[in-house]
């Protein structure tokens, strides 16, 4: 596999795990300190769409924020494991 396929791969799956993660995490932060601008009354339409945008925002922050941080890790992980030329130490230094 070449490695920009398998950079890809990684940068695609942490983004992936950052819309999962964002999903599952942005109701309760958003609940705690966000009220909807909306009043809740007979009708709840308006309410749910405010809602809906919302998670769909956050989803997003968070696929580019999973992104970001999984290209950053692969670089540098990849520049971590990455051998350059040894050079032979002389026994007298």
């Amino acid at each position: 596999m070449s490695s920009v396929t398998k950079f890809l791969q990684m940068t695609l799956s942490w983004g992936l795990l950052g819309a999962v993660l964002m999903t599952l995490v942005a109701p309760t932060v958003s609940r705690l300190l966000i009220s909807a601008p909306i009043s809740f009354g007979t009708n709840c339409e308006p309410a749910a769409n405010w809602s809906m945008q919302a998670l769909i925002k956050s989803q997003t922050i968070g696929l580019i924020l999973g992104v970001l941080v999984g290209g950053g890790l692969t670089v540098y992980l990849k520049a971590k494991n990455a051998k350059g030329p040894t050079r032979a130490v002389p026994k007298g230094a």
